[in-house]
């Protein structure tokens, strides 16, 4: 039976006459004349955009875009100003800063965007158009009156630079100003005390140690070195500097510095008792953050020995939180925990913040403790204390990290990792409407953590180009970075999540499906990022940025093929800031002649090779990235390969990355030795050196691309010889094994491992033996297995996991009294609990 439709269909063509094919047409209709046509976006304007040089006067339509670019390019300043403002504002709250600032900055950019809009708004009847730049030049003297007081700014004379200084209030140059002030010749004599108050001391800040030094000085004189005269607000701008400076090879100076501030307090205090202000937590916090960043733990314990001593303050909420991030960064984990267990049983004001809980969930998730982490967030739930963005996303990563093997997971790594996504989730699910509260990249990091444990190799890739080719693209518009495309890749290109997608390669299994995949969320999450990334780069726009990482043009790889090759392009490409320069390439300063003029001035070998090793340290830091080059994601860059078992692979990654310390003082030995048989002869006899020099030229070639590869090699280690004993296991290799013993003799051998405390070298020899045992029980080589373990037995604690493979092997050929003589020593008892069961036995 036919539908009603086609039933009407053909009584319809039934009646119409017969007709020829006539093929259907494409009219295209003209739009009218009358249509509104696109309008031009006017966004990202900079100074020299406004130029005016070559448009004529009568050319209205380009002097009123001309105009409409100076208002949108003096909307932004305008805009820029009170949010930085809004920000000063909130950290002199947050640090408790004595004399706020009670300037009217709004009034001050209203002014500055009303006085360029006066100055630009007859462009036509001009004579001399200015540009932006000449407008706010000529209103220097009155606008940087505004960022400085008068008394201050004549002292500097030079109101150009105090406007590029002050201007932006988001990057101000207080260091220029400080400097400045101090090479002129009445510095800061006589200057008001609230006019330093309100215009310095409660803006000063991010200064240098030489110019924290410099201010010192100045304030000194300025109360005529009477120290009791020394007020608060100039401690409190000293102290917060000096917290504020990075912790490097003049720490112990800063920390000096610190010290001789608070002697100054105390001779103040014993000459001046009642005029002298009462010490604070602001300066004690400022002490142990700076302790902190230097991992200084005799000045941490100093600085809070002496404010409870001899001041009477004791650490409060933001200082026991300081207190337990110092301990986790030095990985003294009990004292950490004892700190946030004392300050439950502490007074109301010093119960855990969420600050504080955030700050022991990092503690959780470096020691890969995901049961305490899960209590510690029912914990926060029970006290109302509510969970920021920032706990969620360490939640993520202590579950992803827990999950790496099945005895930190207690074989529940499947679970681990999806509870971790449901992390995400609240995320995602809280926070979508309030972006300023999202730390996007920390939750970056744990979706690429997931991502990685789970072998999820496609959408860590997605991710990871996502966020890369975002950055570059955000970096190269900004005129600060785009001169040099090398710190471009320098900043753009993240070795953490790097390693984390070289993690995902070597978990890569095509018969495994990704944990996301299991439910309606998770899928829609993976479809979402997985399509919105466009590897073809198709769709990056038309503004010229479009440099592609060296990723295959796929949604998802299949292959294992893929995952090398993939792998081996995105290594290559981050060691080379993006391809500027070529790992193969010899360095253009590496002669023959510029080794032998390194060699006439070195007087002894070890010289000769301090100044090699110079000279390799200057290549490394100008061609290749070695933030990305670290152990840490060489070993999972050489652990794709042994995952993948591909051993040719492995073996090459291996040799063009790695080096051996007997090998390299080998070469440095033998280049010193010829060059010096070489300056031993005379000159008649130059042809006789000819002729060495033609004999041994391809031995030399060969020792200078050794010396060349040097700049991207790392030293292997403990780590990597057990990575080779792993990849003998995995490939059957015995030569491969015995390379690994043999090198790893040697390795200890050299200061590298002589330096390594007695714990660690033991634990290491530890994990070495059982991976030999392991290979051993894996070729059926019991004998030389047992014979490991039974000549080892007096150093290193045989535990049953570590000879699980041998005990089964000997079990499976029945060998009953080998098998019994392992469980032996695996069972051994010490010595206590020898002497222990005898006492029990004897008491009757």
């Amino acid at each position: 039976m036919y539908s009603l439709r086609s039933r009407i269909y053909s009584r319809t063509f039934q009646r119409l006459p017969a007709l020829n094919f006539i093929p259907a047409r494409t009219a295209i209709i003209p739009s009218r004349t009358t249509a509104h046509k696109r309008k031009r976006r006017i966004k990202d304007v900079s100074a020299s955009d406004l130029n005016l040089k070559g448009v004529g006067k009568t050319d209205t339509k380009t002097l009123e875009f001309k105009l409409k670019q100076l208002q949108e390019f003096t909307r932004n300043i305008r805009e820029q100003i009170k949010l930085s403002e809004s920000n000063r504002k909130k950290n002199d709250e947050l640090n408790n800063q004595i004399g706020p600032s009670e300037d009217n900055d709004d009034q001050n950019s209203s002014a500055i965007f009303n006085d360029l809009i006066a100055s630009a708004s007859s462009p036509t009847t001009s004579k001399d158009p200015k540009n932006l730049s000449s407008i706010i030049m000529a209103a220097q003297p009155k606008e940087s009156n505004k960022l400085l007081p008068d008394i201050i700014r004549k002292r500097i004379n030079d109101d150009a630079f105090v406007l590029a200084s002050l201007m932006d209030k988001s990057h101000q140059n207080w260091n220029g100003i400080i400097s400045k002030l101090h090479h002129s010749e009445l510095r800061l004599k006589e200057v008001p005390i609230m006019v330093l108050k309100k215009w310095l001391l409660a803006k000063c800040d991010w200064l240098s140690f030489e110019n924290i030094e410099n201010l010192d000085q100045m304030l000194l004189e300025r109360v005529d070195g009477d120290i009791s005269r020394f007020s608060y607000p100039m401690y409190n701008c000293l102290f917060s500097n000096l917290s504020k400076l990075k912790a490097g090879q003049d720490h112990e100076r800063i920390l000096e510095k610190m010290k001789e501030l608070l002697q100054r307090y105390d001779q103040t205090r014993e000459t001046h008792t009642t005029e002298v202000f009462e010490m604070n937590q602001f300066i004690l916090n400022c002490c142990i953050k700076y302790s902190s960043k230097a991992l200084s733990f005799e000045n941490m314990n100093y600085f809070l020995s002496k404010f409870k001593e001899d001041y009477g303050i004791t650490p409060n909420r933001q200082n026991y939180t300081t207190i337990i991030q110092f301990y986790t960064k030095i990985g003294v984990s009990k004292q950490a925990w004892d700190v946030f267990d004392t300050m439950k049983f502490l007074s109301k004001s010093h119960e855990p913040d969420v600050v504080t809980y955030n700050s022991v969930l990092h503690l959780c998730n470096r020691d890969r403790d995901y049961a305490r982490a899960i209590d510690l967030f029912q914990e926060m739930s029970d006290k109302n204390v509510q969970p920021n963005a920032q706990t969620l996303n360490i939640m993520a990563k202590t579950l992803a990290r827990a999950s790496a093997d099945s005895m930190t997971s207690e074989n529940k790594a499947e679970s681990l990792r999806l509870l971790g996504w449901k992390y995400i989730h609240q995320i995602e699910d809280t926070f979508h409407t309030k972006h300023t509260e999202v730390p996007f990249y920390h939750t970056l990091e744990a979706m690429m953590a997931l991502a990685a444990y789970d072998g999820d190799v496609g959408l860590a890739r997605a991710l990871y180009y996502k966020y890369t080719t975002q950055r570059y693209r955000q970096l190269v518009k900004k005129l600060t970075y785009s001169s040099d495309i090398r710190k471009v890749w320098q900043y753009a290109l993240d070795p953490r999540l790097f390693n984390y997608l070289l993690l995902a390669y070597s978990k890569f299994d095509s018969t495994s499906l990704p944990i996301l995949m299991g439910y309606e969320q998770g899928i829609k999450l993976r479809r979402n990022i997985m399509n919105s990334v466009d590897y073809t780069v198709r769709q990056s726009g038309d503004d010229g940025i479009n440099n592609q990482l060296p990723m295959l043009p796929v949604v998802d790889l299949n292959q294992p093929w893929q995952v090398l090759a993939e792998s081996r392009a995105l290594w290559q490409f981050n060691l080379e800031y993006g391809g500027l320069y070529d790992l193969r390439q010899k360095p253009h300063d590496l002669t023959q002649e510029n080794l032998e003029n390194i060699r006439l001035g070195s007087n002894t070998l070890e010289e000769f090779k301090l100044k090699i090793l110079h000279k390799i340290a200057q290549w490394k830091s100008k061609e290749v990235n070695h933030a990305v080059l670290n152990p840490v994601s060489l070993t999972s860059f050489l652990t794709i390969p042994i995952r993948l078992g591909d051993e040719k692979e492995f073996l090459l990654r291996f040799e063009t990355f790695c080096f051996q310390q007997q090998e390299f003082d080998s070469v440095i030995e033998q280049l010193y030795n010829g060059f010096l048989q070489i300056d031993k002869g005379s000159h008649p006899v130059s042809d006789h050196i000819k002729d060495i020099s033609m004999d041994s030229e391809d031995d030399s070639n060969a020792k200078m691309a050794y010396i060349a590869s040097m700049k991207h090699k790392i030293l292997a280690s403990c780590a990597t010889y057990e990575l080779m004993m792993k990849a003998a296991a995995t490939f059957g290799d015995s030569k491969l094994a015995t390379k690994a013993w043999k090198y790893r003799g040697d390795f200890r051998k050299t200061l590298a491992f002589k330096n390594l405390n007695i714990a660690e070298k033991n634990q290491r020899d530890s994990e070495f033996a059982a991976l030999m045992v392991s290979f051993f029980a894996n070729q059926g080589m019991y004998a030389d297995a047992l014979g490991i373990i039974m000549t080892s037995q007096r150093f290193i604690d045989w535990k049953y996991d570590m000879v699980r493979a041998l005990h089964q092997g000997l079990i499976k050929i029945e060998d009953e009294k080998s098998a019994k003589i392992l469980l032996e020593i695996v069972n051994k008892k010490s010595p206590i609990l020898n002497i222990e069961e005898h006492i029990k036995e004897l008491n009757f």
